[in-house]
């Protein structure tokens, strides 16, 4: 696709095309068995990157492998691509693949060409979400339409010399904005009349259409003319699309924001108390409903408009100590791990004047001077491994302390949210009281009333209120459901907010100390082994005929 884009200033068609049309056809007048993609066409089909010494990749090396080529090898399916996780080019054209699989690992993909295949259906490649640029020219393909939907970045589609006949086709690919090259020639699709217009005024974005610059003006030609009524349709449908994933998003952003807080479950709880799975047809005729119902809107509305604001003063003070706390935790860490390599690094010092002293003071035959020498080092060592061990426990019994301490102030703070939302659930509940107490009166006196002017009201009452208030057992019965339902939502809902707050108070510090348990597992075996590398050092200075090494750069198993 690339090549054939460099010839478009020329206003040619693609070139290449013609040259891989006759080596397919060379291909088919050859008698090749069919193949399967084996380590040796791997090996072979590797482009990208090339080695220094310019020698083939071992599959070992394949998933550093980003440009694979496979063309021409009449190979009959994509397999064995597993290791190919940063690939970025894959060619696998003039092949007989009938079926596009096992491409969904290669997330990095970007180019994938399947020209001249035997693909009758666009599918497997909802996860290459990365791809700009996809060729399936000549192949047996008939519909695109929600086939690309895992591609959103498409820039470069070839989909000529398949067997596509509709111009709805076209239209699906309007929600690809980044797309700018489409070819389609040689399809039945292309023989429209209104081929062209149709392309211009469904995909105003494009800038070559079947290898040829499209002209601005004829873009806003077909945008002013072709199809206006339809098209103006298709715009206002895709703007309402826009608005409504618009809403979501922001709807989602504000339930993360409030899931920060345990509130949550807040947002849309009217909605959900009221909803037509909960709310029974029964209570639709009554009178009094909607004024109870809005009466009951208000009122949930200034419960949680109430418990948000004091939710959220005290979340904002949990999340300022927990911010300051790891603060000081992380610093104190990093101030101990300081103190242990500068005391690490003062003694590598020391050992590194005295060991060549060792060696010249032994060649002078002063043996006990440098056993002395030797053996002073080795307490050193030893007096170092005691420190380091010493300011680590020290270092976890001060943590432990502050985690211990911060953990009953960060409870009290959390039972303080908890008082505040069961004080919530709490009211809400007797507002339920109250409202069913309402709607039971208001259906009882509606009842009584429509029994006391029965036939009048059958003459003039329609039926579907009449059937509900001729029934008081009915009517009682999905009142009592109704509030059920409430209660037990209700009910839920405080169970859902104490949950999370109890789980993220207890989640929080048992992750803490895994963290710390963890780090000082570390730190303690970081110690030992530098200790018994410099053990090692001097153990070795000690013995006759080993010379010290001076290459020694200073740098210990801390990383430093």
């Amino acid at each position: 696709m690339a090549d054939a884009l460099a010839s478009l200033g020329q206003g040619s068609s693609n070139a290449n095309v013609a040259k891989i049309a006759i080596e397919q056809r060379k291909k088919k007048a050859e008698v090749v068995e069919p193949q399967v993609i084996s380590e040796e066409l791997l090996i072979e089909g590797v482009e990208e990157p090339v080695r220094p010494d310019g020698d083939a990749w071992e599959p070992i090396d394949f998933p550093q492998v980003t440009s694979l080529r496979l063309s021409f090898k009449n190979i009959i399916e994509i397999s064995n691509l597993n290791n190919f996780d940063s690939l970025l080019t894959l060619r696998l054209d003039n092949n007989i693949i009938d079926k596009i699989s096992n491409l969904g690992h290669l997330k990095q993909l970007t180019w994938l060409d399947l020209s001249f295949n035997n693909i009758r259906e666009i599918e497997g490649l909802d996860e290459l979400q990365e791809l700009l640029d996809l060729s399936l020219y000549h192949n047996q393909i008939e519909e695109i339409k929600d086939r690309l939907d895992g591609c959103p970045k498409l820039n470069i589609l070839s989909l000529g010399h398949n067997n596509m006949k509709d111009l709805k086709q076209i239209d699906y690919l309007r929600q690809f904005q980044n797309l700018r090259c489409l070819c389609m020639e040689g399809n039945k699709v292309c023989n429209h009349d209104s081929y062209n217009q149709h392309v211009l005024a469904y995909l105003p974005h494009l800038k070559y259409l079947d290898y040829m610059l499209i002209d601005r003006k004829a873009v806003a030609q077909a945008q002013e003319g072709y199809n206006l009524e339809e098209l103006t349709e298709v715009r206002e449908k895709e703007q309402a699309e826009q608005t409504r994933q618009k809403a979501q998003a922001e709807k989602s952003a504000t339930i993360e924001k409030l899931k920060t807080a345990f509130l949550d479950c807040t947002e849309d709880l009217f909605e959900e108390m009221f909803s037509k799975e909960v709310e029974p047809e029964n209570v639709l005729v009554l009178q009094c409903y909607q004024g109870l119902k809005e009466d009951y809107r208000d009122k949930l509305s200034e419960e949680i408009k109430g418990l948000r604001a004091r939710m959220e003063e005290k979340n904002e003070v949990r999340l300022r100590k927990v911010s300051a706390f790891e603060k000081a935790i992380y610093a104190s860490e990093k101030e101990s791990e300081d103190e242990a390599f500068q005391q690490i690094r003062d003694f590598k010092s020391v050992k590194k004047k005295v060991l060549p002293r060792t060696q010249v003071d032994k060649e002078d035959g002063v043996r006990a001077e440098v056993d002395e020498l030797l053996k002073h080092l080795l307490d050193e060592l030893g007096d170092l491994e005691n420190q380091l061990m010493a300011n680590e426990i020290a270092l976890q019994e001060s943590i432990e302390e502050a985690l211990s301490d911060f953990e009953a102030k960060i409870s009290d703070l959390v039972k303080s949210m908890l008082d505040n939302s069961r004080e919530f659930f709490t009211r809400l509940e007797d507002l339920e009281k109250s409202f069913l107490t309402g709607l039971t009166e208001g259906a009882n006196s509606e009842i009584e009333a429509f029994t006391q002017t029965q036939e009048s009201a059958i003459a003039d009452t329609d039926p579907q209120k009449a059937k509900y208030l001729n029934n008081r057992e009915e009517m009682n019965q999905a009142l009592t459901n109704f509030t059920d339902a409430h209660t037990s939502l209700i009910t839920n809902k405080d169970d859902y907010m104490t949950n999370q707050m109890n789980s993220w108070n207890r989640t929080y510090f048992e992750n803490h100390r895994a963290r710390q348990y963890k780090r000082n597992r570390q730190r303690v075996m970081d110690t030992r082994k530098v200790i018994d590398e410099c053990k090692s050092e001097i153990q070795a200075a000690s013995e006759d005929g080993n010379e010290y090494d001076e290459g020694d750069g200073g740098v210990d198993s801390y990383g430093r």
